[in-house]
């Protein structure tokens, strides 16, 4: 008698259209947290799109909100290894969409949080909808992260008053100080994403990666560096331990 098989989750969803590749983020049940696995997907689809032909990745999650960044769901199970290496598998996966040879555009709603914020900053072309959510929590419990891509984008006064703030940031004051390009709803995302491949595709491929390295600085030696020293601390559990025992008291209590 055979067992009965179910199909494997599929963590990320990818629909090539041409110079275009649709990359859908596939943990709503989790508010597509990054998961180490989830992590891993993304990151080998942005090197795939290296050499694919790709013009343009656009960014999407399914769901109730676009990321709500780490995944605390394993966090008792872990040690501090399996933390670390999780902390470097989402910083590898951010350096590569923000030093992609390919345009990027990140199409985002409800909860951006966290790392799902830093990935939104990532992307070269950022649009949000009305009901996009964003913060920069991970300071509070000692973690280093996107601190400089943040800064790159608003300036450093205000990223350090955004780092490590409860404060949720709404799309229109995202808009105003440089984390969306456009509040846009999403029956409107198409045209958008027309309108940056248009652009996009009036340049050569060659060409395009140049201007990209040329107009970004490349800090992703220190901006790892930053993250394992961070993440390495002797206490990383205890600091996250804390961390959600306020963030989420009745799920932490005994």
């Amino acid at each position: 008698m055979s067992l009965p098989t179910h199909a494997p989750t599929v963590l990320i969803k990818v629909e090539r259209d041409g110079p275009i590749k649709r990359i859908t983020l596939n943990r709503p049940e989790k508010r597509n947290a990054l998961s180490l696995e989830l992590a891993t997907e993304l990151l080998l689809e942005a090197q795939r799109s290296e050499r694919d032909g790709t013009r343009l990745i656009v960014l999407r999650g399914e769901g109730k909100g676009f990321c709500a960044g780490f995944d605390f769901s394993q966090f008792p199970a872990c040690s501090a290894g399996d933390l670390l290496l999780h902390f470097v598998r989402i910083e590898q996966m951010l350096q590569a969409f923000a030093h992609s040879s390919v345009d990027t555009l990140a199409c985002v709603h409800g909860q951006t949080i966290g790392a799902g914020a830093d990935l939104t900053l990532a992307c070269r072309h950022r649009i949000g909808a009305a009901d996009t959510r964003m913060m920069f929590p991970g300071a509070r419990f000692g973690l280093v992260l996107g601190s400089r891509r943040l800064a790159e984008c608003v300036g450093t006064d205000l990223a350090q008053g955004l780092i490590g703030n409860t404060n949720k940031i709404d799309a229109l004051h995202a808009k105003e100080i440089g984390l969306l390009n456009e509040v846009l709803e999403p029956d409107a995302w198409p045209a958008y994403e027309a309108q940056v491949l248009a652009h996009v595709l009036a340049t050569p491929p060659d060409a395009r990666a140049m201007v990209l390295r040329a107009t970004q600085r490349d800090t992703r030696e220190q901006d790892m560096h930053d993250l394992v020293q961070s993440g390495a601390a002797l206490d990383i559990k205890a600091r996250l331990a804390a961390y959600l025992a306020q963030v989420q008291p009745k799920k932490m209590a005994p």
